[in-house]
C-alpha cells in the first residue's frame, strides 16, 4: 500500500506557512541519523542496556583498572574501595547525562546546540570526536592483544614470530599484525546499525561475565588463595611505595577522578544511546545498579587474578590483563586442555573488545561526525572515519603501562568534565528539562538557541572557569616543561568533580544575571513524530498489518527529513 506525501506531511504537522517554510529551508544541520528518533528505531529495553553496561565493564580496560589504582600507591583493599565509590559516582552522573536522550530522543551533538548555541556547539563536538579517535585506538589495540592470544592458542609460533619493528615503537611485528586483523574484523561489524546491537550486546555480556567468573575461580583454586598482592608487602611487587597520611587522601581523590575520567567519553555520549530506549525508564536500572556493580566486580576479579598469578607463575611479571594471564597459562601449562581453555576465553575477550569499541567509540564517533557534516556523513560513514583515524593515533604508544593509562584516563577529563557540568546544569536547572526540538535544527537567528550570533557566551565563560584551575597540573602530567607547586598538582587530582561543579555553578550564576531567551519553550506539535507511534490506518491480516505499520513509520520519518532539508 502506498501513502501519498500530503497525508504523511499532515500527520507530521510540518509547518506550512511561508515564514515557517523559509526557516526549514535554511536548516542544513540534519539528516536521518541526528533527528529525534521515531518509535520504529527505539527498540532498546532494560536487558539491552544491561548488556551494554556489562560489556562496558567486563573487558580488558575494566579488568586492568585495579592495576592503575595500585600504581598510585593504594593497596588492593583501598583500590577496591575507590573503585566502588567511583562506580557509584559514575552511576549518578550517567543517569543525569542520559535523561535528554531518553526523554527527547536526541543525542550529545543536539544537546550541546542548546547549551553552547548552534555555532559554538562545534567546539564540544570536535573535542568528543578527538576522544572517540583516541579511545577507538586504545580499545582496538587491546582487542588486538586478545586476538594475538587467540591465534597463539592455535598457532603458538606467533609468539616467536620474527620482529622487524624498531624498539622505539613499543610493539612487535606480531602485535601489529594482530592489530591489522582486529581492524579488518571490525569493518563488517560497523554495518550493523545501533538499534540492531541489542542482541549482540546481551550475548557478549553473558559470555564475558561467565568467562571472567571461571577465570576468577580457577585462579583462586590453583593458587590456594588470593596471592601475595593481598598481603601488606603487596605494593612492593608493584614497585611503588604505599601512600600514607595526606598522600593517601590525595591518591584516593586521584583514583576517584581517574575512575570518572576513564569513562568520560561514555558519560558524554549517554544520550546517544538512551535515545534508543523504548521508554525513559528502561536505561535507569542498568545505569543505577548494573553499571557500578559490573565495573566493581571485574576490577576485583582483575586484582585477585593478578595476585593469584603472581603465586602460580612467580617468574612472570605481574599479569594485569586477561590476555597476559591467558598467554601465561598456555605457555606454562602446555596441554591440549589449557590451549582449548585459552582459545575460548581469548575468543570471548576479543568479542568483548569489539563490544565496547564498536558502540562506545566507532559509532559514537560516527554520531558526532554525522552532526558535524550532516549533508555528507551518516553514522556508518562516520564510524568508518573514526576507525581509520584511530590507526593514525598510534595506539601502541597509548598503551605503554599502568601509569600511562592513568594519564590517558585522567588527562582529557580536564576539558570534558566542565562540558558535562554545563550540559547537566543547563538541562536540569536552566531549561528545566524543556526542549524545543525544531529550534535545534533551525540555523537562523529565529532559533531560541541561536543566542548571540550562534554562541552562548555564558557557556564559554563557565567552561574556561572550570578548566583553568586544573590546567597547570594537566600540562605537568603530560610532560610539558612547566614547574608547578604541590597544591596545583593536587588540584589536578580533583579535575573531574572540580571541573564539573565549577563550570556548572558559574553557568547557573551567569544565567541568573543574564537570563537566556526561550526558557521553557517547546514545540506546539510533534513535528518529527518522535513522541509516539504514528497514527497509520489499519489493514486486514495481522502479518500484513505489522509490516505496513513498520514501513509507514520509517516512511513518515524519511519524508519529514526530506521536507525539512528541502
Amino acid at each position: 500500500m502506498v501513502w501519498d506525501k500530503q497525508t504523511i506531511l499532515l500527520k507530521l504537522q510540518v509547518p506550512q506557512s511561508e515564514e515557517e517554510a523559509e526557516v526549514w529551508q535554511n536548516s542544513k544541520w540534519l539528516n536521518r541519523d541526528n533527528v529525534p528518533l521515531p518509535p520504529s528505531r527505539r527498540n532498546w529495553g532494560m536487558w539491552s542496556y544491561a548488556g551494554f553496561w556489562i560489556t562496558s565493564g567486563v573487558n580488558v580496560s575494566g579488568w586492568a583498572s585495579g592495576a592503575s589504582l595500585m600504581s598510585l600507591g593504594l593497596t588492593v583493599s583501598q583500590a577496591m574501595i575507590v573503585n566502588v565509590l567511583g562506580g557509584f559516582l559514575v552511576a549518578a552522573v550517567i543517569v543525569c547525562t542520559g535523561q535528554m536522550g531518553a526523554r527527547w530522543h536526541v543525542g550529545f551533538p543536539m544537546w550541546n546546540r542548546m547549551v553552547w548555541g548552534l555555532r559554538a556547539s562545534y567546539f564540544p563536538l570536535i573535542n568528543r570526536i578527538i576522544l572517540s579517535f583516541t579511545w577507538c585506538a586504545t580499545q582496538g589495540w587491546l582487542g588486538a592483544q586478545c586476538l594475538k592470544t587467540l591465534i597463539g592458542s592455535i598457532i603458538p609460533g606467533i609468539y616467536t614470530m620474527k620482529n622487524t619493528m624498531p624498539v622505539s615503537t613499543g610493539m612487535t611485528s606480531a602485535d601489529f599484525l594482530c592489530f591489522v586483523l582486529f581492524t579488518l574484523i571490525t569493518i563488517p561489524c560497523l554495518l550493523i546499525p545501533p538499534e540492531k546491537l541489542r542482541i549482540p550486546m546481551i550475548t557478549i555480556a553473558s559470555c564475558s561475565s561467565i568467562t571472567a567468573i571461571i577465570m576468577f575461580i580457577w585462579s583462586l583454586a590453583r593458587a590456594g588463595g588470593g596471592g601475595p598482592l593481598l598481603r601488606s608487602e603487596g605494593l612492593e611487587l608493584v614497585g611503588v611505595e604505599a601512600a600514607k597520611g595526606a598522600n593517601l587522601v590525595w591518591a584516593i581523590f586521584h583514583g576517584l577522578s581517574a575512575s570518572l575520567g576513564a569513562i568520560c567519553a561514555g558519560i558524554l555520549s549517554q544520550s546517544d544511546y538512551t535515545r534508543f530506549a523504548r521508554r525513559p525508564i528502561d536505561p535507569l536500572v542498568s545505569q543505577v545498579i548494573i553499571a557500578p556493580i559490573s565495573g566493581t566486580i571485574v576490577c576485583v576479579i582483575g586484582l585477585i587474578c593478578a595476585s593469584s598469578a603472581a603465586k602460580i607463575y612467580p617468574e612472570e611479571p605481574l599479569l594485569w590483563t586477561p590476555y597476559g594471564l591467558l598467554t601465561a597459562i598456555q605457555l606454562h601449562e602446555n596441554t591440549k586442555g589449557a590451549r582449548a581453555a585459552v582459545f575460548f576465553a581469548s575468543l570471548v575477550f576479543t568479542l568483548a573488545q569489539l563490544g565496547i569499541n564498536i558502540p562506545g567509540n566507532c559509532l559514537s564517533g560516527g554520531i558526532d561526525l554525522t552532526s558535524l557534516l550532516p549533508k555528507y556523513i551518516n553514522i556508518r560513514r562516520g564510524a568508518y572515519i573514526t576507525l581509520v583515524m584511530s590507526i593514525a593515533m598510534c595506539p601502541w604508544a597509548l598503551s605503554s603501562g599502568a601509569t600511562a593509562f592513568i594519564s590517558v584516563m585522567s588527562g582529557y577529563a580536564v576539558f570534558l568534565a566542565p562540558m558535562t557540568g554545563l550540559m547537566v546544569f543547563d538541562y536540569f536547572f536552566v531549561h528545566k528539562r524543556q526542549v524545543k526540538l525544531s529550534a535545534l535544527y533551525d540555523a537562523t537567528p529565529n532559533s531560541v538557541y541561536w543566542y548571540w550570533k550562534g554562541c552562548n557566551w555564558r557557556t564559554i565563560v563557565a567552561w574556561i572557569m572550570g578548566v583553568w584551575p586544573t590546567f597547570p597540573g594537566f600540562l605537568h602530567s603530560v610532560g610539558a616543561k612547566v614547574t608547578i607547586s604541590l597544591p596545583w598538582s593536587r588540584i589536578y587530582y580533583l579535575c573531574w568533580p572540580l571541573g564539573f561543579f565549577v563550570s556548572g555553578i558559574v553557568y547557573l550564576i551567569l544565567c541568573k544575571i543574564s537570563p537566556l531567551s526561550g526558557i521553557g519553550e517547546v514545540d506546539d506539535e510533534d513535528i518529527f513524530g518522535t513522541h509516539g507511534p504514528p497514527n497509520v490506518p489499519q489493514v486486514e491480516g495481522d502479518e500484513e498489518k505489522e509490516q505496513i505499520n513498520e514501513d509507514s513509520k520509517d516512511l513518515v520519518h524519511e519524508v519529514a527529513i526530506v521536507q525539512v532539508r528541502e
